[in-house]
């Protein structure tokens, strides 16, 4: 699957645990907005949109399958924010 990232927002300060935001674009036919990467002082990791539901608790609005998948996502999104 060709995976492409672009880095919309990168925060060069440590106020808060949000370091980047980006685009990610799946075999240039599906796009996923607001991906961001979280760093809570064990490195950068990603963070895939989610909305809060009525009972208040946070729900994924996309994932991946499998660790497979979500491994190479995170890879190729972490590699585009180290880039910047």
């Amino acid at each position: 699957m060709k995976i492409d990232v672009e880095m919309k927002v990168v925060y060069k300060t440590d106020t808060s645990p949000v370091r980047a935001v980006a685009v990610v674009i799946l075999d240039d036919c599906f796009v996923v907005h607001n991906v961001k990467v979280i760093d809570v002082g064990n490195g950068p990791f990603l963070s895939l949109p989610s909305h809060r539901g009525r009972d208040g608790k946070w729900r994924n609005v996309c994932h991946p399958l499998n660790s497979e998948f979500r491994k190479e996502l995170q890879e190729k999104v972490l590699a585009a924010y180290l880039e910047e």
